[in-house]
Order: C-alpha cells, then sequence, then structure tokens
C-alpha cells in the first residue's frame, strides 16, 4: 500500500504463506503480492487452492478495476465505493460475478462510506461479506461514526442491514458537526 515502508512479499513467499493460512482454514488473504502485480496476483490464485486472494482495495480507477477482472487476479474484488464511485463499483460487480468471482467491498472509513458500500453490495450482490470497520480499542463505531447520531452497528445475529429510510439512511449529529467545524 501507499507509504509502506517494505517491498511486497516475493511470489514464493506469497504462496507458502497462502499455504499455510488455507491449512489453518483462513478464507481468504488480500493482497499478499503488490496491488499492481496482476499477472503475479493470478499466478498465486490459480497455485493456492483452498483459499481466496482478494484485493483492489487501493485500486482508484475504473481502468484499474476492469483489468484485475480481466486478468482474473482475485477470487475477491474489494473495490471501495469512497475511492471510486458506486457506478464504477457496481460495473467491476457485475463483471465479477460473471466470472462467479465474489465483490466484497472495502471499508476502512466513516459510517457515512460503510453505508454507501453497504447499499451498493446490497444492489449488486457478490459475496457474503461486507467489510465492517471496528479495530478496538482505538477505532469503535462511535469514533468512526463521530458525525452520525447513532453509530452504525450490525444486529445482534452479526447482520448489518440497509436502513429502511431516504438516501443513505444517516441521521447527522448536528452537534458533532458543529463541534468539529470550528
Amino acid at each position: 500500500m501507499a507509504g509502506d515502508t517494505a517491498s511486497a512479499l516475493d511470489p514464493v513467499a506469497a504462496r507458502e504463506i497462502a499455504a499455510r493460512l488455507a491449512d489453518d482454514g483462513v478464507l481468504w488473504v488480500e493482497e499478499p503480492l503488490a496491488g499492481t502485480d496482476l499477472r503475479g496476483l493470478a499466478a498465486l490464485r490459480a497455485s493456492a487452492p483452498g483459499i481466496r486472494v482478494a484485493g483492489g482495495e487501493m485500486t482508484r480507477t475504473l481502468p484499474e478495476m476492469v483489468a484485475a477482472v480481466e486478468m482474473d487476479a482475485f477470487d475477491v474484488h474489494q473495490p471501495d465505493v469512497v475511492l471510486t464511485g458506486m457506478s464504477h463499483a457496481r460495473t467491476v460487480a457485475e463483471l465479477a460475478l460473471l466470472r462467479s468471482r465474489w465483490f466484497t467491498l472495502h471499508t476502512w472509513t466513516n459510517g457515512i462510506g460503510l453505508l454507501a458500500n453497504l447499499h451498493v453490495a446490497a444492489g449488486v450482490g457478490g459475496g457474503p461479506f461486507l467489510e465492517y470497520p471496528y479495530d478496538p480499542p482505538g477505532w469503535t463505531a462511535e469514533r468512526r461514526d463521530f458525525m452520525l447520531a447513532d453509530p452504525i452497528r450490525p444486529g445482534p445475529d452479526g447482520v448489518l442491514r440497509v436502513p429502511a429510510t431516504p438516501g443513505l439512511g444517516i441521521a447527522l449529529d448536528e452537534a458533532a458537526l458543529r463541534r468539529y467545524a470550528a
């Protein structure tokens, strides 16, 4: 990823790690090689049975996302609506689904971005999961969603439901917006 201080894994190390993770029942590994190494990712994906290769979270343009689909680089395509826009994410979802690949949006943003990704995922389907940004103690629903009247949380069954209210289904915390705007 941008700003990393170390080089990406080499293909041999990535394949070894993927095999060990598959033995431990891990469902997927995210971008075990540089996200721009589509040929290497496709080769790893083809040679790493038992574990999916996921990626695309840092991809910014539609041509880059389409290239990843066409190269068959990922089992799980993970664009982020906040970075790519809803229509581009939808296009990638449709292309991935035509190839029987998963489309599971990357979300590492606030509640507004989370709901944007949730709406696209609900509209196109493509994967059983949606990334839910949560990494306590520092990154909690309250901190992530400080600008919302109520933090976004999954139900007791672990399912995050699309709000029934208009638009993205958010209610802004006007007092918080004024406090942080100052």
